[in-house]
């Protein structure tokens, strides 16, 4: 019954969101007044205790809000001020083969984009360059949003990884873990290995599909001649990927993966390496893919200039989180600090401000491209209004989602002497699923992406949950987690709001029931990689 009573706040986001079609924004403030009227009535807490756990979860959430702002704010000012055109226009006259654009465009363009920024960026900017390569609008919307999946955990320089250790670290000294630094890369190794797996399959996968939807035979055998490649491609980025999540951690490990690629791959290209041997278009692509009375349609921008700010954010990211640099460890000491909030005890709040992405790289680069660009005061001002009406709707999503969360976690705080809200529907789930809950974990993620259009935002409401429930199914806490976290990012390929957003930028609103059919089967077919990579992995020692 309490693990009923409890759940009701979850499964009125679920009902509103995915019954409704209710935004986060406006679903999560609710939940949490729910939330809270249940811990004053049924659980027992006092209103202070609530109050105080309220503004920790609210506080709570500024670390991550300040990268989401910085990695849209650099996004933004790279668009206005021309640099993203060029880097566009770099991916004309590689191939006239429309296979290998989506190779090189949606999937490693895209992961670029995913490890830079994050939350739906990658299907806004990629769909309408395969759009103007000669993709049928369709074709390029279920491409992005279909290859946007393996990178999604390390997006936006790591934000849903860190954000599931984030909501953790008041939980993981009991379990002995001291240094949540290390905990944060194991968590990021073990989650990188099943979207590794995923990437040799995802890639062909969703090629095969597109051919045999769009393509002039219909026919999936058409992806046959660019398999080599395919693997090629995912063989480079898995290199680097499982490289900078074992040793460095999650803030690289799509972004630095998805840079090398790209250049490795086009290289490739070029050069005719593993190249089809048969270009092969989308019916009526041949005239897109030159430009109209052989005028060139380059920006005039150098590709340098126009690649310098992410580069700038690459080697500051490497720079300090790398430990052999020796900087690491001073990134943390500068802090903000406020222990014991309105009196009540654990209610603590740290923000490491020189270790947060958002502050350092990402504002401090906009500041200088700002420059670097020569970008006028009208300029500057569409940026920051623009990045700030984009972030507002996540804020209160995740100031009221942090604090529904704390709500959960101390609600053990009542007269009742009952357990906290979590505890109480982790024993519920672990009576339900039981031996198996191995295999629901991933699913938990995906259903909190479907709902929330965030793999960060899932991994902040589930990953509690998940941990608890591993706790008393004495399953590794670790596996679950991680579990969890790439539920979320397979999960980004059937969310609703990731769906709606791709078919706008591609202009084919009222298609999104289409879309989500289409992404059924690589969900399915990914969902199944991560439990048997996970499962394998167990029975090996790896994890």
């Amino acid at each position: 019954m309490l693990a009923i009573i409890a759940a009701v706040p979850i499964i009125l986001t679920i009902i509103l969101t995915v019954g409704f079609n209710v935004p986060a924004k406006k679903v999560l403030p609710i939940s949490w007044a729910v939330c809270a009227i249940i811990g004053l009535t049924y659980w027992g807490m006092d209103i202070g205790h609530i109050a105080a756990y309220t503004i920790t979860g609210f506080l709570g959430s500024i670390d991550t809000l300040l990268i989401i702002f910085g990695a849209i704010l650099l996004m933004n000012m790279l668009n206005e001020a021309g640099a993203m055109r060029r880097i566009e226009a770099m991916f004309n006259g590689i191939t006239e083969d429309s296979r290998i654009q989506i190779v090189i465009v949606g999937f490693a363009f895209s992961a670029f984009i995913e490890g830079a920024a994050g939350f739906g960026t990658p299907p806004a900017i990629c769909a309408p360059l395969l759009i103007g390569l000669g993709a049928p609008p369709m074709a390029a919307a279920i491409a992005c949003l279909l290859l946007d999946s393996t990178p999604v955990s390390f997006g936006a320089a790591g934000t849903p990884t860190n954000a599931a250790a984030e909501v953790l670290k008041d939980t993981l000294p009991a379990l002995g873990v001291t240094d949540l630094d290390l905990w944060k890369q194991d968590l990021s190794f073990v989650s990188a290995l099943g979207l590794t797996v995923g990437a040799f399959v995802i890639i062909w996968l969703v090629i095969g599909i597109v051919t045999k939807q769009y393509g002039k035979n219909k026919s999936f055998s058409d992806v046959f001649p660019v398999i080599p490649f395919c693997l090629f491609t995912a063989a480079v980025f898995s290199v680097f990927y499982l490289a900078f999540a074992k040793f460095v951690g999650a803030e690289l490990t799509s972004l630095a993966a998805a840079a090398v690629t790209i250049f490795v791959t086009i290289g490739a290209a070029k050069s005719g390496f593993l190249m089809p041997k048969t270009i092969w278009r989308f019916p009526g692509s041949e005239v897109k893919t030159k430009s109209s009375g052989g005028q060139s349609t380059t920006p005039s921008m150098s590709l340098l200039k126009a690649w310098t700010p992410y580069l700038l954010v690459t080697l500051w990211l490497v720079a300090t989180r790398i430990p052999q640099l020796g900087i690491k460890p001073y990134m943390s000491v500068p802090k903000i600090e406020i222990t014991n909030i309105m009196g009540v005890a654990g209610a603590d709040f740290t923000l490491k401000w020189l270790n947060n992405p958002g502050l350092f790289p990402f504002i401090l680069v906009v500041i200088i491209g700002f420059a670097m660009f020569s970008l006028n005061s009208d300029q500057i001002k569409t940026v920051v209004s623009k990045s700030y009406n984009q972030v507002f709707g996540a804020t209160i999503a995740l100031l009221f989602g942090f604090a529904m969360v704390y709500l959960f976690r101390y609600s053990n705080a009542n007269i009742n002497g009952f357990d906290s809200m979590l505890v109480s529907m982790a024993k519920g789930m672990a009576d339900l699923a039981g031996a198996h809950y191995l295999y629901v974990a991933p699913l938990i993620g995906s259903i909190g992406a479907f709902m929330f259009g965030s793999n960060t935002v899932s991994n902040i409401m589930f990953t509690p949950l998940q941990f608890e429930t591993a706790t008393i199914l004495n399953l590794p806490h670790l596996v679950i987690v991680a579990l969890q976290n790439q539920g979320g990012a397979i999960g980004n390929m059937v969310c609703i709001n990731n769906i709606v957003a791709t078919c706008a930028t591609t202009g084919m609103m009222g298609a999104e029931g289409k879309l989500l059919r289409a992404a059924v089967l690589p969900w399915l077919v990914f969902y199944f990689i991560c439990i048997i990579v996970i499962v394998v992995a167990m029975s090996m020692g790896i994890v």
